[in-house]
């Protein structure tokens, strides 16, 4: 079964109220992560996120003093597995990675508990946001109190609810069908499969004699079938034309009994539902239903059907690709966050020999630190964006050892330009009102780049002659060292690589800072010997 660390670390954020990141961005992080699955992939990832959380080894004796919701490991036959953990009225439930569940009471925890915990801390920048998919989910709520509605208010006979009701389950478990044949993992599926002795659904279904077409098979058959059946009875009630699919379906369940029986010679417990749910249907509509078809029923029956398997097979195609593209996107991140190749890159980059700082400037993080970062943004850089956005990760986890100064490129010609009145409003925040109120102050020019709505809250210049002087030094920089372009950094006189973008940033600094602070560990020892 699949590994399902991405799950585990969803669900504990779940539980702490926390949910102020992108789903898929979190899995690619994890993914991506040289030592996923491990601990060190879940608190870097968490960091990379800017969530708060502390991986801390504690005594198990301290086991009911831990928050409601955290992550943990448990012994296992061979080796040590990432669970989640629910602490609650003095028992525990743990969420294995195959996503089963299992209650224990302390003292049963304990004997499998290695009592090594990552608990997150919820605080009030991090909310649950609707972001984009807002508009969706407002739209699938009217679409789905629509289709209540209709269905409420329309007379239904036991009959009739019945075949509606048989007509969905037979749409479930072809949707279960679907996804065992695009390789989904479930553990629900998993375990339903194998409750019957010489049962394997996934060989069954991706079994060569299960395709009726090129790229169509008896699971998609089953999700066109069942859904158009579906929706007839949505928009067109209970009609005799539903006789007629409902007979035509059983030759298929004829067909795939056999191909079970006598050539692939294994049984699927999912195409046994789906052949019986079959069966149930065609007993419906022979009881319920006269066999005098009305023939201007079945052009709406044909169009009706058509376009939910057209659609359905253009949503399928979307689906394959997008899968495809994910296994690529994440064998591209993996190579990308190779150490080895960032660092023969890094070796081979641009130096730049004139570090000295310039009086006045923007220095964040500690002053004093050994690991030095020169960045050089501009307000009107788009790119900048992602560049400072990481520059901000890296100061909320990293801080303490390392500084960046920041160093604005702006043309100062035009004082009356958006550009100079940014910059120099940005330099007087940081000199009146420290490090924090200018970081916020410049993330927040770049979530929206509305002059008159962020002057309006920041203001603008009140003084320039002293400002005016740094951001023409760093210019002065800039060109001096060949750095004509934004965002560019500058990490201990070395030019980060133009290969690699601002996600792989907060990783890279992460390796370096590490080890940075490791040869200074030892270059100390070594004068004090």
């Amino acid at each position: 079964m699949k590994n399902n660390i991405e799950k585990i670390v969803e669900n504990v954020l779940i539980q702490n109220r926390i949910g102020d990141y992108d789903k898929k961005d979190l899995e690619l992080q994890l993914q991506i992560h040289p030592n996923y699955p491990s601990f060190q992939s879940i608190t870097d990832t968490l960091d990379y996120f800017d969530i708060d959380n502390i991986a801390v080894e504690v005594p198990t004796e301290a086991l009911d003093q831990l928050p409601e919701s955290f992550i943990s490991l448990v012994k296992t036959e061979r080796s040590e597995e990432i669970v989640s953990v629910i602490n609650k009225n003095n028992s525990i439930e743990i969420t294995h990675t195959s996503l089963s569940k299992k209650k224990y009471n302390y003292d049963q925890f304990k004997e499998i508990w290695a009592p090594k915990v990552i608990a997150v801390e919820y605080s009030e920048k991090q909310k649950f946001s609707f972001g984009k998919s807002f508009l969706q989910t407002l739209l699938i709520s009217v679409l789905a109190l629509s289709i209540v509605a209709t269905l409420f208010l329309r007379p239904w006979s036991i009959g009739q609810a019945l075949f509606l009701l048989v007509s969905l389950a037979g749409l479930i478990f072809s949707y279960f069908a679907l996804q065992e044949s695009l390789g989904i993992q479930s553990q629900t599926i998993h375990q339903f499969c194998t409750t019957v002795g010489n049962t394997n659904c996934g060989d069954v279904i991706n079994n060569n004699s299960g395709k009726l077409f090129k790229n169509f098979t008896l699971s998609d058959a089953g999700i066109a079938f069942f859904g158009s059946l579906t929706l007839y009875q949505v928009f067109f009630g209970f009609t005799n034309i539903l006789i007629v699919p409902a007979v035509i379906g059983i030759p298929f369940v004829a067909y795939s009994l056999y191909s079970q029986a006598f050539i692939i010679k294994k049984w699927c417990a999912i195409c046994l539902t789906i052949a019986a749910v079959s069966i149930a249907l065609a007993v419906l509509a022979l009881r319920n239903l006269e066999f005098s078809i009305d023939s201007a029923l079945i052009p709406s029956f044909l169009m009706l059907a058509t376009l939910f398997t057209l659609g359905y097979l253009f949503i399928k195609e979307k689906l394959v690709e997008n899968k495809g593209f994910k296994a690529d996107n994440l064998k591209l991140n993996q190579f990308k966050r190779d150490g080895d190749i960032y660092k023969h890159l890094y070796t081979i980059s641009d130096k730049i020999t004139d570090n000295s700082p310039i009086e006045n400037e923007i220095v964040l993080g500690n002053p004093n630190a050994t690991f030095k970062i020169i960045s050089y943004t501009n307000p009107m850089c788009g790119y900048c964006k992602d560049a400072f956005g990481a520059y901000s990760r890296v100061l909320k986890t990293m801080g303490e050892n390392l500084q960046i100064t920041v160093r604005l490129g702006a043309n100062l010609e035009d004082f009356d330009s958006e550009v100079s009145k940014i910059t120099l409003r940005l330099l007087e925040i940081y000199d009146a009102q420290g490090a924090d109120h200018f970081i916020t102050a410049y993330n927040e020019w770049f979530a929206d780049r509305t002059f008159s709505k962020w002057s309006k809250k920041y203001g603008t210049p009140v003084g320039k002659s002293k400002h005016i002087e740094v951001i023409k030094k760093q210019s002065e920089w800039s060109i001096n060292n060949d750095l004509r372009y934004t965002p560019a950094s500058v990490i201990n006189g070395t030019v980060y690589p133009k290969k690699y973008s601002y996600t792989e940033f907060f990783h890279f600094i992460g390796i370096m800072l590490e080890e940075h602070m490791e040869s200074v560990s030892e270059t100390e020892q070594a004068i004090e010997m």
